[in-house]
């Protein structure tokens, strides 16, 4: 699990949009869960209703979850384009092969796109404490 520290800067139903404290140069940015403008970091996290604008707090980001959803997005593809490689050779005609190699590459971006997504939304980071010390969600 990975801890991320920051403060709540907006409060929408039972999201809290969390502006994430600044990490070494390198280090946050890889895993595309935040946004980035003007130079800060923005998290979307579940919100348990407790959490207000103003308040610091401490999120916590199911790793595993992430991994998945980055296999779904990244590895899909890349398997999807092998694949429709190994389908389309076999075919003697060419506009045939484009026509396979195409269908099987975009049947596994969709789906991988699809997943991944879903898998984000499934897996949100959560709130685990407030800068008071109490717990939140968690």
């Amino acid at each position: 699990m990975l801890e991320e520290k920051g403060k709540a800067v907006e409060v929408k139903g039972d999201t809290v949009i969390v502006m994430v404290d600044r990490k070494d140069k390198g280090h946050c940015g890889c895993c595309c869960l935040c946004r980035k403008e003007k130079g800060f970091f923005f998290l979307e996290a579940a919100n348990d209703g407790k959490v207000k604008v103003g308040d610091s707090v401490i999120v916590r980001i199911d790793d595993s979850g992430l991994l998945k959803g980055v296999f779904f997005i990244y590895a899909l593809p890349v398997i999807g384009f092998i694949t429709g490689i190994i389908s389309a050779y076999y075919v003697p005609f060419l506009s045939l092969k484009m026509v396979i190699f195409l269908s099987v590459f975009t049947a596994f971006w969709y789906y991988g796109l699809k997943k991944g997504n879903e898998t984000g939304k499934r897996m949100k980071p959560e709130i685990i404490r407030r800068d008071n010390g109490t717990e939140g969600k968690g």
